[in-house]
């Protein structure tokens, strides 16, 4: 005798999880183990792949050279270590509009959002280690230019981030 589940009347609504709610999940969960397990590979590799699935949503970005040394020379933690800074549900309400953001600034329209967009992103980057003034340098545009190098710097700061690892900084000692 064999048991038939039927999953067609489960309460899982995956369909209505987006990708920034699902990868600030995946970190949420990730920082728990982390803190109970330890680091674990495969824990890791899971977080980079939420990640880049996130930053395929973003792409392409507006790339200034230099950037990506700048940012990942100011990172200073991993991105399951953002907790409690912030909560899982502003990370994730942040990821998802920064995705509204890029959507909105390939269409030349800048949202009505956009200051929200930008004191979160300054939060999460600030959580990270990026001080506003460290890249002051690729802000000083007009208001539509900044904005998509917002977009490029959190994905570069939260990519950076999925992957660091604490032995960078003794290395550079």
């Amino acid at each position: 005798m064999s048991d038939v589940i039927d999953y067609s009347n489960s309460q899982f609504e995956f369909e209505n999880l987006r990708i920034g709610e699902a990868t600030a999940h995946i970190i949420a969960a990730a920082s728990i183990v982390e803190e109970l397990e330890g680091n674990l590979p495969e824990v890791n590799e899971t977080v980079r792949r939420y990640v880049d699935a996130w930053i395929s949503y973003l792409v392409p970005i507006d790339y200034v050279p230099g950037m990506a040394e700048i940012i990942g020379n100011k990172v200073n933690k991993k991105i399951t270590q953002i907790f409690p800074e912030i909560t899982e549900e502003e990370l994730a309400e942040t990821l998802e509009m920064t995705i509204d953001m890029k959507k909105s600034l390939d269409n030349n329209e800048i949202p009505v959002f956009y200051k929200e967009f930008e004191v979160r992103t300054e939060k999460v980057l600030r959580i990270l280690g990026i001080d506003l003034n460290d890249i002051k340098i690729f802000l000083d545009v007009d208001l539509y230019k900044r904005l998509t190098r917002l977009v490029s710097i959190l994905a570069i700061a939260i990519g950076i981030s999925a992957i660091w690892d604490p032995k960078w900084i003794v290395e550079y000692q």
